[in-house]
């Protein structure tokens, strides 16, 4: 596996921590009134926080104990303590919000939706799917990385965002042992990918911004529309800094398309994700 697993899943004493991301230096002019990171940052805290939960789902579905060692110490441990410094960091930006709150809000709601049915029926499709929601947190972060004004905030987020990448390679390299055992069709992958790429907006983003917005709006009443609203201007900003070629690049890793049609389908598929997001 081209990820080191020999460790047994041991965590990382070389790994940053919460002392190296300064609070004290937040610029707060820069952050402020931006509403578009606040949802932004806030939800992501949300989701980053609940990984303890989808991590023992992912301990008990898979029985390789590779995978066990690395998800229970490597894995979880990182996504935690992303979820503890992008709290640390809304808490300290935006002091009025009651980060508690809006998290107990938003557990009750997405724990109903982690559960073991949500899995894929094999490994090898579940660490496709994986491979799909680590694209998307390596690429959100690097789109929060190249947007934000804030320096901190550009700081943390590049921080986060290298872990998921290396995460991404993870779970790519069990995907590609298990393959070897299980023989997944490409179009069984390609719809695996499918599912987990659309649940992600359907599921943690809409729950993440509906309580991150309650708790900056207490006694009101959530709409649809305004996620829809949070929506147009998220894609607003994928217009200016979403790494399009880097998400295409992995999520095409899993259906292992040859190096050659991947760099003359790249820029074909790139335009087409640019019309498809702004159509």
């Amino acid at each position: 596996m081209t990820a080191n697993l020999a460790v047994g899943g041991q965590p990382d004493a070389s790994h940053w921590t919460l002392a190296d991301v300064d609070l004290s230096r937040i610029q707060h002019d820069e952050v402020r009134d931006d509403l578009l990171m606040y949802y932004l940052v806030t939800t992501a805290s949300f989701v980053e926080t609940a990984a303890e939960l989808y991590t023992s789902n992912l301990i008990e579905h898979f029985p390789d104990p590779r995978a066990q060692a690395w998800l229970a110490n490597r894995w979880q441990h990182e996504e935690l303590q992303h979820g503890r410094a992008l709290r640390a960091y809304v808490e300290a930006a935006w002091p009025v919000v009651d980060w508690e709150r809006g998290y107990a809000g938003f557990f009750e709601e997405y724990s109903a939706l982690c559960t073991m049915e949500e899995l894929e029926p094999s490994r090898t499709l579940e660490m496709a799917a994986r491979c799909v929601v680590e694209t998307g947190t390596a690429t959100f972060y690097t789109m929060l990385h190249d947007g934000a004004r804030e320096p901190v905030l550009r700081h943390l987020t590049g921080l986060i965002r290298q872990d998921e990448v290396r995460h991404y390679n993870y779970f790519r390299s069990f995907f590609q042992v298990y393959q070897k055992d299980e023989r997944i069709g490409r179009l069984r992958v390609v719809r695996a990918l499918h599912k987990r790429f659309t649940e992600m907006e359907s599921e943690d983003a809409y729950i993440g911004f509906k309580h991150a917005w309650v708790i900056r709006h207490p006694g009101r009443s959530f709409r649809q529309d305004l996620f829809e609203a949070f929506m147009a201007d998220v894609r607003k900003l994928m217009a200016a800094h979403y790494p399009y070629r880097m998400a295409l690049q992995m999520l095409l890793q899993p259906l292992a398309i040859g190096r050659s049609l991947q760099r003359l389908s790249l820029p074909l598929l790139e335009r087409a994700a640019r019309r498809l997001m702004f159509s």
